[in-house]
């Protein structure tokens, strides 16, 4: 066995010790202590109890003792062991009571959950010993870290006493987030967050702060607290394994889709199975239940007839699910983040979409009852910017709602994570709010649909309309496009080649994401809810009003113009994906299905996919297409029609 004083301990002491021998380098105040290598080949015999005894002579005998592991591979660059391993607190100074606290400590390194976290490494055990100091405030730092804007800060995290009520999570703490200047602690720039707490003494440990960030060469978790006479001691160092981000606090945003109340047990149908369990649950839904879903479409509609009410993860007011909760008239939630981990099948809840609550376990959640739609979940995507990383790609969206990150969820990785967090912070000076969601892959499809005839065209008559919240031109701007694709269905089965075929089916794909998305789900709310949110303040009321109430007296004409535009553009997406289904245009699979088609109808290798037919796409190869298209985007036709004739090609 080898003891040796804290100041003198190195790596092969483990990490909390050679990081409080670092400390002690840096001339910053570090209780005293020694350290006890490989404790768990102690033998507990006369040379080792008096060799520990001779260490303990040399601390305050007045104060008690913190007995903590410091094993190898603990506060390690690549691992932290952070709250694996045990910890003893105001341990007496006395070889009983510290050869017990050694035990225990021994007996952690053994544990089911230190082998998993190790990959059932063996554990070279060694030992702090420290005298406890009795902490007015305590807590952690981050001696760099980026904030939402993407300045370089300090971040500090307090609780009132012991830190390790914040380490285990038992209490929320304050944070203190200030700006480096000149690799120093800018004063000037504190902010504080979240609980209240006496932080007079704060600034007694900012000196040697400063003087850690000077000698440190990397970026460091500092544990510290400050007794209660002022004086602030540091615990504990370790290399910060990632980046440390600033968080903004969210709160819940579900919103009130369809008024109602509702109790229940819940029954999750998880879209993100296979479609034979999907079915499955559908099929065993149970009467009066509440259905929690990611999403719902047409194919839940027998689950959907037999619940009291609906929660969904994603959505807004004109979903399917607002949609049908408010034709069913049962209550329905919205864009409720998390649901499904929050309520799984058979949680017991009270869902009171009348006054925008849910509560479960006795805990009541207030939601947003005014927006009616989170802005990164709208299908807009003209504020849309694109950037490539090494091996992937995002979209940043500007939104009033403030910055959406959308992004496929495989490459989603911590540190790919941390590459976007990092670049947004600094492009954007804000921290996005996080989608892993359909529209990143829309926006891709967009890109490729730019390249078919007159779809700018009709994208430029849906923003017409749109904006004149015209209920006459919206419906025949929809039936105009079922015409149109019925008339290329039928040219597809009676004269084209294989790859106007193809094209025709892309046409028919995207001319259903604007008139089953884009249009209803996106631009026509965000242009009634700004059309509408000074007037609905006038007459104290929300947005979501013009949906959940259909019994709204209301005298204004222009929101009696909204509102009628908004039921007409509720009625029209509710029937159009299914009109189009039957006119042979698009299919449930079809995105599943179409490379496997490209390659089967043309001459491309196994290799080919969506993007390798639309970089063979010529002009000539729209030349018959246009024709039959050409009717429904003639000049001659009255302002109500589709769209004018522009070759933009």
């Amino acid at each position: 066995m080898k003891i040796m004083d804290l100041k003198d301990a190195t790596s092969i002491s483990g990490g909390k010790a050679s990081g409080l021998a670092l400390l002690n380098k840096m001339m910053v105040p570090v209780p005293s202590g020694f350290v006890i290598n490989d404790t768990l080949s102690l033998n507990y015999d006369n040379n080792d109890i008096y060799l520990i005894q001779q260490y303990l002579k040399k601390l305050d005998s007045s104060k008690k003792l913190a007995v903590r592991s410091s094993a190898c591979a603990e506060d390690g660059i690549n691992k932290s062991f952070a709250g694996i391993f045990e910890t003893e607190l105001n341990v007496n100074n006395d070889i009983e009571s510290v050869l017990r606290a050694i035990q225990k400590v021994n007996a952690s390194a053994t544990t089911d959950v230190v082998k998993a976290y190790s990959n059932n490494e063996r554990q070279i055990m060694n030992i702090v010993i420290q005298e406890m100091v009795e902490p007015k405030i305590a807590g952690v730092l981050f001696s760099d870290a980026m904030d939402i804007n993407g300045d370089n800060v300090i971040l500090f995290e307090c609780v009132e006493g012991l830190a390790d009520k914040l380490v285990s999570g038992a209490a929320e703490p304050a944070q203190i987030i200030i700006k480096v200047k000149n690799n120093e602690i800018d004063e000037t720039s504190i902010r504080v967050e979240g609980n209240l707490l006496d932080l007079s003494t704060l600034k007694n440990i900012f000196p040697f702060v400063n003087k850690i960030k000077k000698i440190s060469d990397r970026p460091l978790d500092i544990e510290w607290c400050i007794d209660k006479n002022g004086n602030p001691y540091f615990v504990q160092a370790r290399p910060i394994t990632s980046t440390v981000f600033i968080n903004k606090t969210t709160e819940n945003s579900g919103i009130v889709a369809s008024r109602g109340y509702a109790e229940g047990e819940t029954y999750v149908i998880d879209e993100n199975q296979s479609d034979e369990e999907i079915k499955k649950e559908i099929d065993n839904f149970p009467e009066g239940a509440i259905l929690v879903a990611g999403v719902t479409e047409t194919l839940y509609m027998p689950a959907i007839k037999k619940a009291k009410g609906i929660i969904t993860e994603e959505g807004s007011a004109l979903s399917h699910a607002a949609i049908v909760s408010r034709e069913l008239g049962i209550p329905c939630i919205a864009g409720y983040k998390n649901a499904i981990n929050l309520f799984p099948t058979g949680t017991k809840i009270v869902l009171d979409a009348s006054n925008g609550k849910v509560i479960s376990n006795g805990i009541e959640n207030t939601l947003n009852t005014e927006k009616g739609f989170e802005f990164g979940e709208l299908y807009c995507f003209d504020n849309a910017h694109r950037v490539d990383f090494d091996n992937f790609n995002v979209f940043f969206e500007s939104t009033y709602g403030g910055l959406m990150l959308h992004m496929n969820s495989e490459n989603a990785t911590p540190k790919n994570m941390e590459k976007v967090e990092k670049y947004a912070r600094t492009m954007f000076n804000s921290s996005p709010e996080q989608h892993f969601d359909d529209k990143y892959l829309w926006y891709l499809e967009i890109e490729r649909f730019k390249k078919l005839p007159f779809y700018n065209e009709m994208n430029q008559k849906m923003m017409e309309i749109v904006e004149n919240k015209d209920s006459i031109m919206l419906e025949t701007f929809y039936n105009e496009s079922l015409n149109m694709l019925s008339d290329l269905v039928n040219y597809k089965q009676n004269g084209a080649n294989e790859k106007e075929k193809l094209i025709i089916d892309e046409i028919g794909a995207a001319t259903n994401l604007i008139l089953d998305a884009m249009l209803p789900l996106g631009y026509a709310l965000r242009q009634c809810y700004f059309d509408s949110i000074s007037l609905l303040k006038k007459y104290n009321l929300n947005f979501n009003d013009l949906f959940t109430n259909r019994n709204l007296n209301l005298s204004d004409e222009e929101l009696i113009k909204i509102r009628d535009f908004l039921f007409s553009v509720s009625t029209n997406r509710n029937e159009v994906y299914e009109k189009i289904c039957n006119i042979g245009a698009t299919s449930p699979e079809y995105f599943e299905l179409r490379d496997g088609e490209i390659r089967k109808a043309s001459n491309y290798d196994n290799d080919a996919n969506i993007d390798t037919f639309y970089n063979s796409l010529t002009y000539t190869d729209f030349e018959n297409i246009r024709l039959i298209m050409q009717r429904y985007f003639s000049k001659k036709k009255s302002n109500n029609s589709l769209v004018y004739a522009r070759h933009s090609r």
